[in-house]
């Protein structure tokens, strides 16, 4: 049997704006022996590749692991391979193995292109994201897509519907919102009491609302336990259950099929751009996606104007730039919520 190989060893939101051109992939090659690898982090969201054989790497590959794959290569019999991070070291792969079909996702920047134009030279096809030009740009969404041909796209799904017992039952209507902390308090330069004071701003626009952290960050979450009603994921626990506030329930250390059905079943996602968001709109929800830019220069301003562009997706995609003034963020919040 011939074997793909589909190199997807990034972040969570990456691999929810993968999810169309891997259900291409998928497609055209349903009766080949597909492997996905990836990464420690995105692994969790793999049940939604059902019968696709799965390998785990790092993000930033070690020396041991790049020899590994260098020594796959050799001993067995492959027929594709889809480059969906954009990594240096998989671009090396097609210069020594010239029969295998490499299909490539490159990227075109001010100073330098990756992989190499030399290297770019042996894809038997690429999609390049262009970041020096500003103007009318695809979203890297499309970009992906551009790597598989018109093919029939309904011979497999993606498994949307996930078969577990959650192990803590949620409010029947609730926003989902996403704490994070670079966005509020390095970048926006919000005290946490502001944070706290927006989180429950929010919180008057839905019966209730559900929220999380980042995982692990024991310093933040424990100031959220304290405060809210909390579920921990890690210990099955509940705390603070008697607070005055049942409307906010905090989800502490949150991951893979317990954050999926959190956002799938939400009412509305509010979330800084990135993982929660990306999710969000793979699950077709109402979402409001929070955004801050801070520009010293002017290669600045191009450099996240050009990413805006590239990350969000293509269509239907709700955001606000949030402002330094607490104020002027509560009435962008204001304007985006109400109708």
């Amino acid at each position: 049997m011939k074997k793909v190989l589909i190199f997807k060893n990034d972040r969570i939101g990456d691999l929810f704006t993968s999810t169309k051109a891997l259900k291409r992939i998928i497609n055209k090659h349903y009766s080949d022996k597909i492997i996905i690898y990836f990464s420690h982090q995105n692994i969790k969201f793999s049940f939604l590749f059902p019968n696709i054989e799965k390998l785990i790497i790092s993000m930033k590959l070690t020396l041991l692991e790049k020899i590994k794959i260098f020594l796959y290569f050799l001993t067995n019999r492959i027929e594709n391979v889809y480059i969906l991070k954009p990594r240096n070291f998989y671009f090396i792969l097609p210069f020594f193995f010239r029969n295998i079909k490499f299909y490539g996702v490159t990227i075109k920047q001010k100073n330098k292109n990756r992989p190499s134009l030399f290297l770019q030279k042996f894809l038997f096809k690429k999609a390049t994201i262009d970041r020096t030009k500003i103007g009318k740009r695809r979203s890297t969404y499309k970009i992906q897509e551009d790597l598989i041909e018109n093919i029939n796209n309904d011979l497999v799904s993606l498994n949307y519907n996930i078969d577990y017992n959650p192990s803590f039952e949620l409010p029947n209507k609730y926003i989902y919102f996403h704490y994070k902390d670079k966005l509020f308090r390095n970048d926006l330069g919000w005290s946490f009491d502001l944070s706290i004071k927006f989180i429950e701003y929010i919180s008057k626009f839905s019966n209730n609302l559900v929220f999380s952290s980042e995982i692990n960050n024991e310093k933040i979450n424990t100031i959220f336990k304290k405060k809210y009603i909390t579920y921990d994921y890690n210990n099955i626990t509940i705390f603070n259950n008697n607070t005055n506030n049942k409307k906010i329930i905090f989800l502490k250390d949150i991951d893979g099929k317990d954050l999926y059905s959190a956002i799938k079943y939400s009412e509305k996602v509010i979330a800084p751009e990135g993982m929660a968001s990306h999710m969000a709109f793979f699950l077709k929800k109402e979402q409001l996606a929070l955004t801050h830019y801070t520009f010293k220069n002017k290669d600045d301003y191009f450099d996240q104007l050009v990413s805006c562009k590239e990350w969000f997706p293509p269509k239907n995609f709700k955001f606000t730039v949030l402002k330094k003034d607490y104020q002027k963020s509560i009435n962008k919040i204001y304007k985006r919520l109400v109708k």
